[in-house]
């Protein structure tokens, strides 16, 4: 069972799959958070790595046998700090995103000024939810 391809596992799955590259392959969607991804990216996505919960930082998971979720971890903060040619003595990188919300949250404060204001665009013309969208009953 484990080995077995999706298209051997769930043929109506793949299929549904199979429809979905091609309506990518066919539409121009302007949505940044559907950006199509390198192929690089999507082989890391689809990589053992994603079987693996790793809960905490590195050297100190709740869980064991997350050696290599660490090192990619550890990887990826030395890259980060590379980046913005900072000195990993004095500056430290918290590269784990929870989901949007809080991704956007942490852009805001590091380019904000305290109680500055920002301009974000309403939902239904390519907000997001965090840009502070209210229904029309203002909830």
């Amino acid at each position: 069972m484990l080995e077995k391809s999706l298209l051997d596992s769930d043929p109506e799955v793949a299929s549904i799959m199979k429809d979905e590259i091609q309506r990518q392959r066919e539409s121009i969607v302007l949505i940044a958070s559907e950006n199509i991804t390198s192929r690089a990216v999507f082989d890391a996505l689809g990589s053992p790595m994603s079987n693996k919960y790793s809960e905490g930082y590195p050297g100190a998971r709740y869980y064991g046998g997350n050696q290599h979720i660490d090192q990619i971890e550890l990887l990826c903060q030395r890259r980060a700090l590379e980046a913005f040619h900072l000195d990993p003595e004095k500056w430290g990188v918290n590269v784990q995103c929870l989901s949007g919300s809080p991704a956007n949250l942490q852009v805001y404060q590091a380019i904000m000024p305290p109680h500055g204001r920002l301009m974000g665009l309403d939902l239904p013309h390519g907000g997001h939810l965090s840009h502070g969208y209210q229904t029309p009953q203002r909830k």
